[in-house]
C-alpha cells in the first residue's frame, strides 16, 4: 500500500476585538466566530454551532494563551450551552461567560447561571438592557455591557444610573468614536469595546481534521455505557489522527495544568477524564469539523498498527507507545505544518519527539522500517522483512475492521 500523501488539514479561524479599560490598556477580547480568514462579518446561521467553532479553535487549535496571553477571553454562550453547566471545559481564570441577549432571561437560565457563577466562572451580561424583574441576574454578572450605539446617549445614560447600585462592572460597545468614548468616560464607564480602538482582527491557522463519524461513536459511546473502558475508548480514538492530535492539543493547555509528559492515547484519556473527553467531543461534532479522506485515514491507521505489531513482534515493551508514534509521524500531513513544529505544541517526551521526527532508538528504528516497507524499499534484514511482512498483513486486517464500521 502507498502512503498518498492526501491533505487532512483546513483552515480555521475566529477574530478578537480589545476591550480597552480607562488607560487605553487592554484588559480582555471578545472572541468571535468568523467562518473563514476573509469574512468581514460573523455571518451566524446557528449559535451553538458557532460559539463551538470559537471553543474547539481557541482551545484544540490556536491555543487560548497564543490568542488573549494573560488578558481575558469574553466567549458568546447561546441558551443551550448555558444551561449545562458541564458541557464543555472552561479555564475559569481568563474566560468570561457572556449571556446573549436573546438567552430568556427565566427562571431555568437563572438557576443554570447561579451553578455557573458557584463553580467559579465569571458571566457577562450582553447587549443588556435593564428591568427591575431582572435584578437576580445583574447580582450574578461581574460585567454588563450597554450597547452605546443601539441604546442611544440619553438612554445609555439611563442605563448606567440604573446599574450603579451593583456590583460589576460595566462595558460600553460600539464605541466608535471620540466623542462616545469621552461621553462614557465621563459617566464613569470602566471599560470599552468598538471601533474607536479597533476592529475585529482575524486570526487564521491550520488545523488537523477529525471524522465526524468517529466523534458520533465516541460520543455514543460515552453517553450510553454505564462502565465504559478505557480500552474501549482508547478503541475508538485511536481510529481518527486528527483527534488524537486535538487531545493531546488539549492537554498541553494551561487549562489542564498538565506537568506530565504523555506517550500513549490511554495515558492521554486517563489525564483527561471522561466527562472533559465528553465536552471535547461535543464541541468538535458541533463546531462540524468533518473529515470524508478515508485514503489517508486509511494510511496513518494502518503505520500506527504496523508499528505496534512490529514492536509486540520484537517482545518489545510498551506497544501502545509505538502505535501514537506511527500515528504521530504522519501529523504534518493532517495540519500541513513541519512535524517538529506540530509536536513540539504536545505535551511528549523530548525522546518521544525525536523517535518520531529523527528516527532514534527503538521507536524510531521501528518506525523507519514500517514507512521503508510500505514505501517499497529495500529491506536488507531477513529477519526484518521477514517480522514486517506478516505484521503488515495483521495491521490491513485490523484498519479494515475499523474503516468497516465509522
Amino acid at each position: 500500500m502507498t502512503e498518498n500523501k492526501v491533505s487532512a488539514h483546513f483552515s480555521v479561524s475566529l477574530a478578537r476585538q480589545p476591550i480597552i479599560d480607562s488607560r487605553l490598556a487592554v484588559m480582555g477580547y471578545e472572541l468571535l466566530y468568523r467562518k473563514s480568514a476573509d469574512a468581514i462579518e460573523a455571518d451566524v446561521f446557528d449559535e451553538v454551532g458557532a460559539t463551538a467553532q470559537v471553543l474547539s479553535t481557541s482551545l484544540l487549535e490556536l491555543g487560548m494563551e497564543n490568542i488573549v496571553g494573560s488578558n481575558k477571553a469574553f466567549i458568546n454562550y447561546p441558551r443551550a450551552y448555558l444551561l449545562n453547566s458541564k458541557s464543555m471545559p472552561v479555564n475559569k481564570d481568563n474566560v468570561v461567560i457572556e449571556v446573549l441577549e436573546n438567552a430568556g432571561y427565566d427562571a431555568i437560565l437563572l438557576s443554570s447561571l447561579r451553578r455557573w457563577v458557584k463553580a467559579g466562572c465569571s458571566i457577562a451580561l450582553d447587549d443588556f438592557v435593564f428591568e427591575s424583574k431582572l435584578t437576580p441576574f445583574v447580582e450574578l454578572a461581574e460585567y454588563v455591557k450597554l450597547d452605546l450605539l443601539t441604546l442611544g446617549h440619553d438612554s445609555f445614560h439611563e442605563q448606567v444610573a440604573a446599574l450603579r447600585g451593583f456590583d460589576l462592572k460595566i462595558i460600553a460597545e460600539k464605541v466608535e468614536t471620540w466623542e462616545d468614548y469621552q461621553f462614557c468616560r465621563l459617566l464613569g464607564v470602566e471599560y470599552f469595546q468598538g471601533y474607536f480602538f479597533e476592529k475585529p482582527e482575524v486570526i487564521s491557522s491550520k488545523a488537523s481534521k477529525v471524522n465526524s463519524m468517529t466523534l458520533l461513536q465516541l460520543m455514543s459511546s460515552l453517553l450510553n455505557a454505564t462502565d465504559m473502558s478505557i480500552e474501549e475508548v482508547e478503541r475508538i480514538i485511536s481510529q481518527d489522527a486528527g483527534l488524537v492530535h486535538k487531545l493531546l492539543r488539549y492537554l498541553n493547555s494551561p487549562i489542564t495544568g498538565l506537568v506530565a509528559s504523555v506517550d500513549s492515547v490511554r495515558l492521554a484519556i486517563m489525564l483527561v477524564g471522561i466527562e472533559h473527553l465528553k465536552s471535547l467531543t461535543n464541541i468538535l461534532l458541533m463546531s462540524e469539523m468533518i473529515s470524508d479522506k478515508y485514503v489517508l485515514l486509511e494510511n496513518i491507521m494502518v503505520r500506527a498498527k504496523h508499528a505496534e505489531l512490529l514492536a509486540g513482534a520484537r517482545g518489545y515493551d510498551n506497544q501502545d507507545k509505538y502505535f501514537l508514534a506511527g500515528m504521530l509521524s504522519m501529523m504534518d500531513v493532517c495540519t500541513g505544518m513541519k512535524l517538529e513544529v506540530v509536536l513540539g505544541e504536545l505535551p511528549l517526551p523530548a525522546e518521544f519527539i525525536n523517535a518520531i521526527v529523527h528516527r532514534s532508538g527503538r521507536v524510531g528504528n521501528t518506525l523507519s522500517l514500517v514507512e521503508s516497507y510500505s514505501n517499497g524499499l529495500v529491506i536488507n534484514d531477513a529477519k526484518d522483512l521477514e517480522d514486517l511482512k506478516s505484521t503488515y498483513l495483521d495491521a490491513i486486517k485490523w484498519t479494515d475492521e475499523f474503516i468497516s464500521v465509522i
